[in-house]
């Protein structure tokens, strides 16, 4: 959080703070908390340490600012602070406290790189996140960065878009290998994230 917008907390509102993040802390995430947070692994999010755990972080441009109310929206109940405008870097963002269900998924997403677990199973609305976090409009289709995953990991999330009926193609450009929707895929894939997607994204999509 920017240090001009934070702003100073007593010894009571430090306390207030400490017990309101415990209290979280007991929190089960919902399933669309989930979904939520591994939607934000595959595109933009980030996992850091806060002290024994780990919290999720969000920030995005602020042209893209309803894109991020719309996140913290889903969020909000794991978090203390509401959206916070960075001046330095034209954004907004926002973090969870640090959570005992955030340390096991940054255990099973983090070894030495980024990884897709065993076991992932997409959803609309994850596959909605992650586009509107790392999508671009390509022509008469769209593709999808994944430059930070391995190509085991890669296979995993081809093989799971083919149960949507998405069949995809890897290419790549001077960032790094991207995943290319097929033309005959993209009405499925436009159907399918369509009601997630947020205005402000909207132009992602031909």
């Amino acid at each position: 959080m920017s240090g001009q917008y934070r702003g100073k907390l007593g010894l009571e509102g430090g306390v207030s703070h400490t017990k309101s993040a415990n209290q979280i802390r007991q929190l089960s995430l919902t399933s669309l908390e989930r979904e939520m947070v591994i939607g934000c692994l595959l595109g933009d999010g980030t996992l850091s340490r806060s002290g024994k755990n780990y919290r999720l972080r969000i920030e995005h441009s602020v042209k893209h600012s309803e894109y991020v109310t719309w996140k913290y929206g889903y969020l909000k109940r794991i978090c203390i602070s509401p959206v916070q405008h960075v001046v330095s870097h034209s954004s907004l963002r926002f973090g969870t406290v640090g959570h005992p269900q955030l340390s096991l998924l940054r255990h099973v997403w983090y070894q030495t790189a980024k990884q897709i677990p065993n076991g992932l199973e997409l959803t609309p609305f994850i596959i909605a996140i992650w586009f509107m976090d790392d999508g671009t409009k390509h022509r008469d289709t769209v593709d999808i960065s994944i430059h930070s995953f391995s190509r085991a990991s890669i296979e995993k999330l081809q093989k799971q878009l083919l149960k949507f009926r998405i069949d995809t193609t890897v290419n790549s450009d001077s960032k790094g290998p991207r995943l290319y929707i097929r033309k005959k895929s993209y009405p499925n894939f436009k159907k399918l994230v369509s009601p997630y997607i947020q205005k402000c994204m909207a132009y992602k999509l031909p």
